[in-house]
């Protein structure tokens, strides 16, 4: 990186002008202009002046990128800072319980014990709230589902587990840390010997020195404030936790709306929708944006924030309106297109008065025909590339026998909806996975048959 855009990155980081620098400097505007641009370079007192004038090193000014070194410099102390901070709770932690006498340790006891049962106990409402979101996305027996739960299962009961040792933590250290200094002392310890004024002697009473640890109390912590803090971390752990599903809406949100642009594409556009989407994602990020500046104590511009909210709710709206319109001239249709091949199976039974026909759960039909006295028709339709049954009979009782469909033709329904949005139909395809069984034969052998079913589901 060269002198001159390290030193043109710091003027504009500064806010000051050419002018104002070259003022500070003692020199021309041109001369800063030429180094700037690397046409040359200025003398070394002027450069030591650049160093201290910009709070930089000067090998870094001349060789390295400034920004850049200052960025890991900052991500260096901040975990530098973390650490130090974990190393001194530990050491408080255990001079706070080498001080103490045992009384007080069981007294303290006592109240850690207080503690965890009450943060134990904000457990349940975000138990309730972990199974409000599984049953908001439960489609039933399947891998989405499964896969769901326990995902969420998991990311909850963890995020969970380290929230509440984090919450005892803090509470913990507001309660009986912050409540305790702990100062450590260096005095002489000159006991056991007189040490005259010597260099050797000075240098035998710098190592006389021990520490001494004392243990101050500072001003009583009162119970509201410790109640005010404690639900002023269960808000942001909440809060936490809402993130959770927030993050995923807007990944959802963001897939249905590439889902959406994709359909442009192919020929359906549906503007209303697409805004819906948008807007909602951009509102979900604000929200996303606000939780975090509450928990982490974060600085965003509240006029971009407002903005960008009432932006979003007029976008929604706007698409909501366009939305409406679409679906009032979108004709839908309870059936599936007839592009769809149905499978037919049809056997013919001996009628006898138990003869049983299992039709639960089934969508039946009876058709009346006099002429089959003694003959009973059982004819199933359904599609086989989404369903498969056949009819079976075991002594007197007829029953459908279902097998497992190993693959589903995806592609052909996305096609046959896209094709059906491009003319404005919109089929709802529930029939693409039932089995319809229409019964025939006469009359009095249609009522034995519904007696014999009656019967034998009492």
């Amino acid at each position: 990186m060269k002198f001159g855009e390290n030193l043109q990155k710091l003027r504009k980081e500064k806010g000051i002008s050419q002018e104002q620098l070259a003022e500070q400097l003692g020199v021309t505007r041109q001369s800063v202009s030429k180094w700037e641009s690397g046409a040359s370079y200025p003398e070394m007192d002027k450069i030591v002046t650049i160093c201290n004038l910009f709070h930089c090193d000067m090998n870094v000014l001349i060789n390295k990128d400034v920004l850049e070194e200052r960025e890991k410099k900052d991500a260096s102390s901040v975990v530098r800072n973390v650490f130090q901070n974990i190393a001194d709770y530990i050491k408080k932690t255990i001079y706070l319980f080498e001080h103490k006498s045992f009384k007080e340790i069981i007294k303290m006891g006592a109240q850690i014990i207080i503690i965890i049962c009450v943060i134990l106990c904000f457990s349940v409402p975000f138990m309730l709230f972990k199974e409000m979101v599984i049953s908001l996305f439960y489609t039933g027996d399947n891998w989405f589902s499964v896969f769901f739960s326990r995902f969420w299962n998991f990311i909850f009961n963890a995020s969970y587990a380290i929230l509440a040792i984090a919450t005892f933590l803090y509470i913990f250290k507001v309660k009986f840390l912050d409540g305790e200094e702990i100062v450590i002392e260096e005095v002489d310890d000159f006991s056991n010997s007189v040490i005259s004024d010597t260099s050797e002697d000075k240098v035998l009473k710098e190592n006389k020195k021990k520490k001494i640890i004392k243990v101050k109390r500072t001003e009583g912590f009162s119970l509201l404030d410790l109640l005010s803090r404690a639900i002023t971390v269960c808000l942001k752990v909440f809060l936490l936790f809402l993130l959770i599903p927030a993050v995923i809406g807007v990944i959802m949100l963001i897939i249905a709306f590439v889902l959406l642009i994709v359909l442009i594409f192919n020929g359906v556009f549906l503007l209303g929708p697409i805004l819906i989407a948008l807007g909602i994602t951009i509102f979900c990020l604000v929200v996303i944006e606000l939780i975090l500046d509450f928990i982490f104590n974060l600085r965003f511009n509240r006029r971009r924030v407002i903005i960008t909210i009432i932006s979003s709710i007029v976008v929604s709206a706007i698409g909501l309106g366009l939305s409406i319109w679409y679906f009032l001239n979108l004709n839908v249709i309870n059936d599936v297109p007839s592009n769809f091949r149905q499978t037919t199976q049809e056997d013919i039974y001996m009628m006898n008065d138990d003869l049983l026909v299992h039709y639960d759960c089934y969508y039946l039909k009876f058709v009346e025909d006099n002429s089959m006295t003694d003959r009973v028709r059982v004819r199933l339709d359904y599609y086989s590339d989404y369903q498969a049954a056949k009819l079976e009979k075991d002594n007197n009782e007829i029953y459908v026998n279902y097998d497992t469909i190993n693959t589903i033709n995806i592609n052909e329904v996305t096609d046959s909806i896209i094709e059906n949005l491009k003319d404005n139909k919109l089929y709802t395809y529930d029939k693409l996975g039932h089995v319809s069984m229409t019964i025939t034969s006469s009359s009095k052998n249609i009522e034995k048959l519904k007696e014999n079913y009656q019967r034998q589901y009492q």
